[in-house]
């Protein structure tokens, strides 16, 4: 699997070096160099995943579940940290004596808090009990800051007194590793910059459910695929940080689609600012939710603004199309069903795509039973978009009456 592929090269070959070169050492001194490897290791996996590479992304299966994984080395990293700094407090004397190697000592102890207040407030999007949510820009500038640390990290790593030399090759292991996520991260921050697109608003729609925003490339459009992502930002105040979202229509042509949900601050703000004319940026495009191979039986679920990607792959279908595809949009009126005009036109034009609105004002909450009335999801290739809750309440229901489907795709949005 990739992710036991990453761990070995990011984890388990670093530590079989480091037991090479002093499995000697005492248990606990072992212990506690072991914890420190391991959490600079995780670290530097964590900076080579927020760069986005694109051979990792495909190989974990989409963006989403890179960034799932990003979120778990950071948050096994801060614990690592934590077990190593408590082992150094009962070895302390056996550290560094040149002082070189006393500066690299005080250089861990100086980022060791900002290191764990940092990774915290990075890994949790809302604080526990608490109704406050800690906002975007703060959660951003936390990880920003986590390059920085991390040179002080390397700093330490290759000048701290340790009970072998910078020959050994555990050594070479560990500042190769650093220096690369060093190199990631610098590419973190200038991609946005130098990877995106510039785009002018041509149209902007405030339906019930949705902000409708329609872009045209100002030079070379994004390459995409429909059912991908991008993250979008504008020359607005407020609106300059990325955010990642669905595109709304398919892959032809130069105009692009977002159907934005106002559910925070930085959609609500979009959605009661941009204006046509406006210029905006696109960076990806990313994803690989784009539907099963023509003639599989499929199963498309939406939730609520969980239509966009199923607006674009329908949009994408041809009459001749081998499709065989049921496609269950759920929303809770029917003045919340965006796009629902172009999905009509698309299953008059296909044949091989059904459409099926539900109404939960007027049938209740959609579940395992009255999605298998609508449809058969026995044996069918599931596509999911929308609330977590309802795709694992879903599944689970579907498992209970034995219309477990073949197989089951969505995309994780939780990015931070």
């Amino acid at each position: 699997m990739p992710i036991t592929a990453l761990l070995t090269i990011f984890l388990l070959i670093p530590l079989l070096l480091l037991f090479n070169a002093a499995g000697h050492l005492d248990p606990k001194l072992f212990g506690g160099l072991s914890a420190g490897t391991g959490a600079y290791c995780l670290m530097s996996m964590n900076l080579i995943l927020a760069a986005r590479p694109a051979l990792l992304e495909r190989w974990l299966g989409g963006l989403d579940k890179l960034y799932w994984v990003h979120k778990w080395t950071g948050a096994g990293a801060i614990l690592l940290v934590l077990l190593h700094e408590q082992v150094d407090l009962e070895v302390k004397g056996q550290g560094a004596s040149s002082g070189i190697s006393e500066l690299a000592a005080d250089a861990a102890e100086l980022i060791f808090w900002p290191l764990v207040i940092l990774g915290l407030a990075s890994l949790l999007k809302r604080l526990p009990r608490l109704s406050f949510e800690i906002p975007y820009a703060w959660w951003r500038l936390s990880h920003r800051a986590m390059g920085p640390i991390f040179a002080i990290a390397v700093f330490h790593q290759f000048f701290i007194k340790l009970p072998f030399d910078n020959s050994a090759m555990i050594s070479a292991y560990l500042t190769w590793m650093g220096v690369a996520a060093l190199a990631a991260f610098v590419w973190t921050q200038a991609a946005p910059y130098l990877q995106r697109r510039a785009y002018s608003v041509t149209s902007v729609t405030r339906a019930d459910a949705a902000t409708i925003v329609r872009l045209k490339a100002e030079g070379k459009p994004l390459k995409r695929r429909p059912g991908q992502f991008a993250m979008l930002s504008f020359a607005r105040k407020g609106l300059g940080e990325p955010h990642p979202f669905t595109l709304s229509s398919d892959a032809a042509g130069e105009e692009v689609e977002f159907s934005i949900k106002p559910a925070g601050d930085f959609t609500q703000r979009l959605r009661d600012t941009v204006q046509e004319g406006d210029r905006a940026w696109l960076q990806g495009s990313y994803g690989r939710f784009s539907g099963a191979k023509p003639g599989q039986r499929q199963v498309w679920l939406a939730g609520g603004i969980g239509i966009t990607p199923f607006l674009a792959l329908a949009d994408g279908l041809k009459p001749d199309d081998s499709a065989d595809i049921d496609l269950v949009y759920c929303v809770r009126d029917r003045s919340e069903a965006v796009g629902l005009t172009r999905l009509e036109a698309a299953a008059a034009r296909v044949p091989g795509l059904r459409l099926h609105l539900h109404i939960s004002a007027d049938e209740g909450r959609l579940d395992a039973e009255k999605l298998a009335a609508k449809v058969d999801p026995a044996g069918a290739s599931l596509w999911f978009c929308g609330p977590a809750a309802l795709r694992k309440s879903i599944t689970k229901g579907l498992s209970s009456i034995g219309k477990s489907p073949k197989s089951v795709h969505f995309e994780r949005f939780e990015f931070r």
